[in-house]
C-alpha cells in the first residue's frame, strides 16, 4: 500500500448493500402510501343476503351466487398490481403473484381473500386499511434505521482512511531512520493512531449492541447486520476493516520497538 492509498473493501461492499436496501425500502414506502390512498378512495361492497361470511374476523365473506370479483375488489387488486407490485426491483426481489406478495405482507388469510375472493365487504375493507397502515409504518420505522447504519459506516470508513494514511506515511518514516528518538515519536504516533481506531471500533460495537432491544419491521436488532450481510463474505464488515487497519499499526509499532532495541 502506498503512502496515500487506502482501502476499506468490506466496507464499501456494505454500503452498497446498505444503500440498495434503502432504495428498496424507499420505492416500497411510497408505493404503500399511494396504495392506501387508492384504497381509500375504494367504496366496499355491501352485505348481500345471498352472502355467507365464512371466518370470525369477517374476511372470508364469498358470495354464494358470484363468482367473479366484484367492481370493488377488482379495483382493489388493480391497485396492489400498480402499486406496489410495481416497485422498480419487485421482479428482481420478488417475482411473486398478487395472492402470495399479499400474503407476505398482509397474512396468509387476508392475501388468499383479496386475491381469490368475489366481494369487498367493509370488514375486509378495513382489514385492508389496517394491514397496509402497517406495512407503510414498518418501512417508515426501517428507513432511518437503514439510514444511520449507512451513517456508521461512512464514519468508520473516514476514520480508517485517515488512519490509513497517518499510518503508512509514519511506517515508510520508520524505515528511513535508525534514530531511536526519532522512532520513539513515531511509535508514539502510532499509538495515538491506534487509539482511534480502536475507538472507531467501540463506537461501531455500540451502535450494534444499542439496537438489540428494539424490533425493526419484524428484524430484531441484533439480527439487522445477518439481514443486510448474510450474503457477504463477513456479517461484521466494518469491524473487519477496524481490524485489517490495527493490525497494520500494529505491525508499524512492532518495527519501531524491534528497531530501537
Amino acid at each position: 500500500m502506498s503512502d496515500t492509498e487506502t482501502s476499506q473493501p468490506r466496507i464499501e461492499q456494505a454500503l452498497a448493500v446498505v444503500q440498495k436496501e434503502i432504495d428498496c425500502i424507499e420505492a416500497e414506502l411510497m408505493a404503500f402510501r399511494r396504495f392506501r390512498t387508492r384504497l381509500v378512495s375504494i367504496e366496499p361492497t355491501g352485505q348481500s343476503a345471498a352472502t355467507v361470511d365464512t371466518s370470525a374476523g369477517g374476511m372470508s365473506a364469498l358470495g354464494t351466487r358470484q363468482s367473479k370479483p366484484d367492481t370493488s375488489l377488482r379495483a382493489v387488486r388493480e391497485a396492489y398490481q400498480e402499486t406496489i407490485m410495481a416497485v422498480p426491483h419487485f421482479e428482481a426481489e420478488y417475482d411473486d403473484s398478487l395472492e402470495a406478495n399479499m400474503s407476505m405482507e398482509f397474512g396468509a388469510e387476508l392475501g388468499t381473500q383479496i386475491a381469490t375472493g368475489t366481494r369487498l365487504t367493509p370488514r375486509l375493507h378495513e382489514a385492508l386499511l389496517t394491514a397496509s397502515e402497517g406495512a407503510r409504518d414498518e418501512r417508515e420505522t426501517l428507513l432511518p434505521v437503514l439510514e444511520r447504519e449507512r451513517e456508521s459506516l461512512q464514519s468508520v470508513r473516514n476514520t480508517l482512511d485517515d488512519c490509513e494514511r497517518r499510518g503508512s506515511a509514519l511506517g515508510a518514516n520508520a524505515r528511513r531512520t535508525t534514530d531511536s528518538v526519532r522512532l520513539d515519536s513515531i511509535d508514539n504516533q502510532l499509538a495515538e493512531i491506534e487509539i482511534d481506531c480502536e475507538s472507531a471500533a467501540a463506537t461501531r460495537q455500540q451502535l450494534l449492541h444499542g439496537r438489540s432491544a428494539a424490533a425493526l419491521s419484524g428484524i430484531g436488532g441484533t439480527s439487522l447486520v445477518r439481514y443486510l450481510y448474510g450474503d457477504c463474505l463477513v456479517t461484521c464488515p466494518a469491524l473487519a476493516d477496524i481490524v485489517a487497519c490495527l493490525d497494520t499499526i500494529r505491525r508499524h509499532r512492532r518495527y519501531c520497538l524491534v528497531s530501537t532495541c
